[in-house]
């Protein structure tokens, strides 16, 4: 059986890559990975950044350590609460009604899509280490090669964490409220390490991450704990439950074409369904009855659409806007690529924040039915979400304030206009697509030779526009001083009102555009 089982994959594999040769899977990724390993180190040499001083250095060793360590607690506790929403893996609907009901053991079933899942985790935190540590490099005494190494195994470390321990917690069945329990004392723990010195759960782990320029041989002992969690992960690889298995499976395969067409809204919903999120049956707040015009009807719907937002999902984006004060911290004391980080993160909590107007463009039938302009709805939608916004941009500021204390006012000041900012990003995603179902499409043909470059402009370009907003950490850390903080807030707000006129504005330009390209036309 196990002989037909591995036929069988073996083929399946063979069906899909078709008349694929390997020497043409080979130059692909040879191509991919000299022109973005090329791309990699001309973007980190252009940033340029200053080394630092002989104290910073001795503080970078002595606190990153347990910094580092916390990103491994973050992973185990991030990992457990994968496992109870049924992660991590998923298998196919074949496999489930086919393979786990043959007589084979479960675990050789099972054990090679866990595999397949730790090795594509891994894969992408080794990418995402090892960027990390050639960067670091420019900082930091030591050989780029040598940070570039250790910032891939400790991104390796932190994936297979993360894989092991949602599928320790999965085949354990742990109830939905274990990761929260476990969260409290090692966060807390980790955390009194950065502030107290003392040695804490994820250090070992956190210092592998400075053999660029140091070894130490006890940090080997955390790398012994990953490997036990890996060898115990595939151990239990055959108690996983197969209802939540077929589940996922089904999912996972609409992600995976949803991903394949950009659909970037569809993606964030597939990902909602994964994690079981549901509204709230009963909103945070019940709003009382309030008589007024049609603009009063749409604030007041934007509104209570937020109050029944469930609370893992407000405690996601106050996590995430938390990280992305910490990249501004860094990037205020001198790591200018950490603006980057900021505002992809500010871009992901914007997603989450938007959802009214997200619900709303879902539905373009009902929108363009009704007698008002669509992009008049989608700026009343918008209120509530900008109200929102301001209180989880604080939270952004105190974690950037903790990092680089002297940034504080400034980072206070411009958090909530750049969140604002940030949020455009996200808004650009959402309605650019919104049109009349009755229209045809907009009518324009795109060459085949520009289709991918339009492709790859479209997916880039919010995140761009949400890292926009973020520029503002450099002119300040150039000059700061209240005049510049100043220019930045009012930059800031231009922009946010740009934004809001291209909303308000866009089928009417884009009607225009169509009528002129139709009349170009021979």
């Amino acid at each position: 059986m196990a002989t037909a089982l591995t036929a069988l994959r073996r083929t399946r594999r063979a069906r899909r890559l078709g008349d694929t040769e390997w020497f043409d899977l080979a130059y692909h990724v040879y191509l991919a990975g000299i022109f973005g390993g090329s791309a990699i180190i001309i973007a980190s040499d252009y940033i340029g950044d200053a080394p630092l001083g002989e104290a910073a250095v001795a503080d970078a060793f002595a606190h990153g350590p347990a910094v580092l360590g916390l990103l491994a607690v973050l992973a185990l506790i991030g990992g457990m609460r994968s496992g109870c929403e049924g992660g991590p893996v998923s298998v196919e609907a074949a496999d489930v009604v086919h393979l786990l009901l043959a007589p084979i053991s479960r675990s050789r079933v099972l054990r090679q899509p866990l595999l397949q899942r730790m090795r594509a985790v891994m894969f992408g935190a080794v990418l995402a280490g090892g960027v990390a540590g050639l960067l670091a490099a420019q900082r930091l005494p030591g050989t780029a090669p040598s940070w570039t190494m250790s910032g891939a195994a400790f991104g390796a470390c932190i994936g297979a964490i993360f894989v092991s321990s949602a599928a320790i917690a999965h085949s354990s069945r742990l109830p939905g409220w274990a990761p929260g329990l476990v969260a409290i004392p090692l966060v807390g723990w980790q955390v009194w390490a950065i502030i107290g010195g003392i040695v804490g759960p994820g250090d070992s782990v956190g210092s592998l991450a400075l053999w660029g320029f140091r070894q130490q041989p006890r940090d080997l002992l955390g790398v012994a704990l990953v490997v036990a969690m890996i060898a115990l992960a595939l151990a239990l690889a055959g108690r996983l439950r197969v209802e939540h298995l077929a589940r996922r499976g089904d999912l996972v395969s609409q992600l995976r074409f949803a991903v394949t067409m950009q659909d970037l809204r569809t993606v964030v919903l597939l990902r909602r369904q994964l994690r079981e999120e549901q509204p709230r049956s009963r909103p945070w707040l019940r709003l009382p009855p309030r008589n007024g015009g049609a603009g009063t009807a749409v604030v007041r719907r934007s509104v209570h659409g937020l109050t029944r937002i469930p609370a893992a999902r407000f405690g996601r984006m106050v996590l995430v806007a938390a990280g992305a004060g910490v990249s501004a911290g860094v990037a205020a004391r001198g790591s200018t690529a950490a603006v980057i980080a900021c505002g992809i993160l500010v871009f992901v909590v914007g997603l989450d924040l938007i959802e009214p107007l997200s619900q709303e463009v879902d539905h373009p039938d009902r929108t363009f039915a009704l007698p008002q302009q669509p992009g008049w709805l989608h700026e009343r939608l918008l209120v509530g979400p900008v109200v929102l916004a301001a209180p989880i941009a604080l939270v952004g500021a105190a974690a950037c304030a903790a990092i680089d204390p002297p940034a504080a006012p400034a980072a206070f000041v411009l958090a909530i206009p750049m969140m604002w900012a940030g949020m455009s990003g996200a808004v650009l995603n959402t309605v650019r697509d919104d049109q009349d179902p009755g229209s045809g499409g907009d009518g324009l043909l795109v060459p085949p030779e520009f289709a991918g470059f339009r492709d790859l402009m479209r997916t880039l370009l919010p995140v761009v526009a949400s890292t926009i907003g973020t520029l503002a950490i450099l002119a300040v850390r150039a000059q700061p001083d209240a005049g510049m903080v100043a220019r930045c807030a009012f930059g800031l707000g231009l922009y946010v009102a740009l934004v809001r006129w291209w909303v308000v504005h866009r089928v009417d330009l884009r009607q225009r555009w169509e009528t002129f390209a139709a009349g170009a036309r021979p």
